[in-house]
C-alpha cells in the first residue's frame, strides 16, 4: 500500500464545465482521491501547489516512441533515459499516452520499466507497428526504416490478412489498432487501402475490445476510414479538397479526430495556405458536433512543446474548455475509463498542475508544474519540496 500524500492550496479545475475553486486540499490514496477539502491526517506527506489549478491528468493520444533514444528503451540506463520521458511526456502534464505505431519491443520495454518503477513515466497504450495498404509504406517510414525490416509494418492483401496482422499485434501487446486508410507514398501521393481490408482490421480489432484509429491523409483516405467503421481519425486530412461533408459524416458517427494541427506546420510548412483550410476542416468538424481528441504526434515531429498545438487549436475556435475536455474527459471517455478524466473522490488519481494561478487560457496548458499519476508526484518544474 502506498503511503497518504495530501496536496494542498489547490484550485481545482474538476471538469470542463465546472468552474475553478478556491484553493483547497486533495488527499490521494492508494492511487486515487480519497478526500478534497478535508483536514488530512496528522503526518500525512504534503506539498504546497501554492494555489495553482490542478486539473485530471492530461492524455496525448497521438505519440511514437521512433528513434533515438527509444530504439534503447530495454537496455539504456535510467538515468540517461528519463530525461527523454520528462521532456517528451511528464513536463507536459501527460499521465495517459497512446502510441500510435511504433515498434513493440520498445514500447513493451517502456511499459515494463515504468511499471516496476524502474522508470517514471505515463501509462502507455501501443498500436503496435501499425497496418498499411498492401505494399503502401509512407514514404517517411521508408526513409528511416531498413528495408529489412519493412516485414515489421504489415500490409495484408487479403481480409484475413487484416485480421491475422490485428491479432499478431494484439499478441505482441498492442492494445489500440492503428491503419493508415490513406498512406503518402511521396509527399503529393497518396494511396488507399481497400476498403474490404480495412473493414477486416475493424472488425478483428472491435471482437477484442480494441479502439481504431485511421490516418486519412485525404478525402479517398478519409472515405475508406468512414466506410469501414473506425473510431477516430489519427490527423484531420491536410489534403482537404472534398473533405468537408466526411468530416461532418464522421461527427455525426461519433468518430474522433486527433487534430495535430501543429505536427502540420513543423513538418510540412508554416504557410497560412496550407494550414487555414486544416483549422478550418477542424472549425466545420466541431460545428457539426465532432468530437475532438488532443494528440501531438511527437516522436514524429521532434517538437515536444506543446505551445504550438493549443495556439493552433485557439485558432480554429476552441476555448479552453473544449481544449480542456480534449486533453481529459473526452479521452477517458473515448478508451472507456472511467476512473479517469475528472478530479473526483474515487476517481484514479492521475493529475496535472497547471503554472496558472487563474482561469486558465489555452496557451496556459503548455506550463506544467507537476504530472501525478496513480497518487504519486512524477514530475515537478522547480521541484516541489515535501512541507
Amino acid at each position: 500500500m502506498s503511503a497518504d500524500i495530501v496536496l494542498t492550496g489547490a484550485r481545482i479545475w474538476s471538469r470542463p464545465d465546472a468552474e475553478l475553486s478556491e484553493p483547497t486540499t486533495v488527499l490521494m490514496r492508494d492511487g486515487h482521491i480519497a478526500e478534497i477539502g478535508a483536514e488530512p491526517p496528522a503526518g500525512t506527506l504534503s506539498f504546497d501547489l501554492g494555489g495553482r489549478v490542478l486539473t485530471a491528468g492530461f492524455w496525448n493520444c497521438h505519440v511514437h516512441f521512433t528513434g533515438s533514444p527509444w530504439h534503447r528503451s530495454k537496455t539504456d540506463t535510467a538515468d540517461h533515459l528519463q530525461p527523454f520521458i520528462d521532456d517528451m511526456l511528464l513536463a507536459r502534464g501527460f499521465t495517459n499516452v497512446l502510441d500510435l505505431a511504433s515498434s513493440p519491443k520498445t514500447t513493451k520495454s517502456l511499459i515494463e520499466r515504468i511499471d516496476s518503477d524502474d522508470l517514471r513515466g505515463p501509462e502507455i497504450v501501443t498500436a503496435g507497428p501499425g497496418i498499411r495498404p498492401w505494399r503502401g509504406m509512407p514514404f517517411y517510414v521508408a526513409a528511416d526504416v531498413p528495408r529489412y525490416l519493412h516485414w515489421a509494418m504489415p500490409g495484408p492483401s487479403t481480409p484475413i490478412g487484416a485480421a491475422t496482422a490485428v491479432r499478431m499485434q494484439a499478441a505482441a501487446g498492442a492494445g489500440i489498432t492503428k491503419l493508415f486508410t490513406g498512406s503518402y507514398m511521396t509527399p503529393t501521393d497518396v494511396k488507399p487501402m481497400k476498403v474490404s481490408i480495412a473493414r477486416a482490421a475493424v472488425r478483428a480489432a472491435h471482437a477484442r475490445g480494441f479502439r481504431v484509429f485511421a490516418h486519412p491523409s485525404n478525402r479517398e483516405g478519409t472515405q475508406v476510414a468512414l466506410l469501414a467503421g473506425v473510431d477516430a481519425l489519427a490527423h484531420l486530412p491536410d489534403e482537404t479538397e472534398g473533405t468537408a461533408a466526411l468530416l461532418r459524416e464522421a461527427a455525426d458517427r461519433g468518430i474522433r479526430v486527433v487534430p495535430t494541427l501543429h505536427m502540420f506546420a513543423a513538418t510540412v510548412t508554416d504557410d497560412d495556405s496550407y494550414l487555414a483550410p486544416i483549422r478550418e476542416a477542424l472549425r466545420g468538424f466541431i460545428a457539426a458536433g465532432g468530437r475532438v481528441l488532443f494528440g501531438t504526434d511527437v516522436g514524429y515531429m521532434s517538437t515536444t512543446d506543446t505551445g504550438g498545438e493549443f495556439a493552433a487549436m485557439e485558432q480554429a475556435g476552441m476555448d479552453a474548455r473544449a481544449v480542456l475536455a480534449s486533453l481529459t474527459t473526452e479521452p477517458a471517455e473515448f478508451m472507456r475509463r472511467d476512473d479517469l478524466g475528472v478530479v473526483e473522490v474515487g476517481r484514479r488519481a492521475n493529475l496535472t498542475v497547471l503554472e496558472a494561478d487563474g482561469a486558465p487560457a489555452p496557451a496556459d496548458f503548455a506550463s506544467v508544474y507537476a504530472a501525478v499519476r496513480d497518487g504519486r508526484v512524477l514530475y515537478t518544474s522547480p521541484s516541489l519540496p515535501p512541507e
